[in-house]
């Protein structure tokens, strides 16, 4: 069982360490009012907002987690200007306040990732709306060429603890990033710490070159869909035998580290050729929002790592985040005394 002693050395030890993060870069905001009247036009509300809040999403959140909980993240990623809302210079703006150092590439042809959520307010307050503006296509090799070489020019420049890779489908991480990537951590024998679509693992895995630097982090769902096209699998994971089966078909394949979270079941980890590691937390009676809780578990696994945390600590530390980061609205982070506090309950 880990102590709020050990974690708060593991937590002192990982403070300011570099990750050199990667991904699908959003911004999430949220428009907020009254309900006044309903439309002439449509049978729909018509929202007086009155508060406006604009938050790192996609990568961003998770790089965010990271810079909460003390590290130091470098994020590259791809922004737009196609259309004419643009909400570029926001999205910049709140990442740096946020504590992350942006490394952006624009692509005049595509649209920033943002996604919009409408709530209204009466006796309680209504998520009734989401709007999503993006480009899903994947990078051209102009944008393929830049990237690669953004990365391999801070992995020289910042010599990262650990490298992060974050990916929602919306086009950034093509084949030649992914190669890179591997590449750079291959040649400076760095850790990649990856969250993955499942048919982007299925479709890239075979270039990973050392898998014991590599360490997947899907969720439940994920894990199953990841399964299911690598064997057929055709159950629906809940159970613990199911997992690991799971992770067994995974590596079997490629012995990569797995961290599978589970929600309310808490999280496992899997070392190749090892018994696996459960950690289960306890009920959460307030559990408000999992939004993000992902991204908190990657962040916590990282720090963990960077501050010479065992596996198995890690794995209880960034579960322990996960409780904490449930029982905020929306995509919140967790902060270093947040967390502390919570182990020490």
């Amino acid at each position: 069982m880990l102590t709020i002693e050990r974690a708060k050395k593991i937590l002192k030890n990982a403070k300011d360490a570099p990750v050199l993060a990667c991904g699908d870069v959003m911004l999430d905001a949220y428009l907020t009012g009254p309900v006044e009247r309903f439309s002439q036009e449509a049978p729909v509300p018509v929202i007086a907002v009155e508060d406006e809040q604009f938050f790192p999403g996609g990568a961003g959140n998770a790089a965010n987690c990271m810079a909460a909980i003390g590290l130091t993240p470098h994020l590259v990623g791809v922004i737009g200007e196609k259309g004419r809302i643009r909400y570029t210079e926001v999205m910049e703006e709140e990442y740096k306040k946020c504590g992350i150092i942006t490394h952006f590439s624009l692509d005049a042809d595509r649209k920033t990732t943002l996604k919009l959520r409408v709530k209204a307010i009466k006796t309680t307050t209504q998520h009734v709306a989401r709007v999503d503006m993006e480009d899903t296509r994947p990078l051209n090799k102009e944008k393929e060429n830049e990237i690669s070489a953004y990365l391999e020019s801070l992995a020289k420049e910042m010599n990262p603890a650990v490298i992060s890779v974050h990916d929602y489908a919306k086009g950034f991480l093509t084949e030649k990033v992914f190669k890179k990537i591997i590449d750079i951590s291959s040649e400076k024998n760095i850790p990649i710490f990856a969250d993955l679509k499942q048919n982007t693992f299925v479709k890239f895995k075979s270039f990973i070159k050392n898998p014991e630097l590599f360490f997947l982090k899907p969720n439940r769902v994920e894990s199953v869909e990841t399964a299911k096209i690598m064997s057929g699998f055709d159950k629906d994971g809940t159970t613990d035998s199911e997992i690991i089966e799971i992770a067994s078909i995974i590596q079997k394949e490629i012995p990569i580290h797995i961290f599978i979270t589970r929600g309310k079941k808490g999280t496992v980890y899997f070392e190749p050729r090892k018994e696996p590691y459960f950690v289960r937390p306890r009920e959460v009676e307030e559990q408000f929002d999992i939004a993000g809780a992902g991204d908190t578990v990657a962040a916590l696994l990282i720090a963990s790592y960077a501050g010479g945390a065992k596996m198995h600590e890690a794995l209880e530390l960034a579960t322990a985040a996960s409780q904490v980061a449930i029982r905020k609205f929306g995509t919140s982070v967790v902060t270093k005394e947040e967390l502390l506090d919570w182990i020490g309950e």
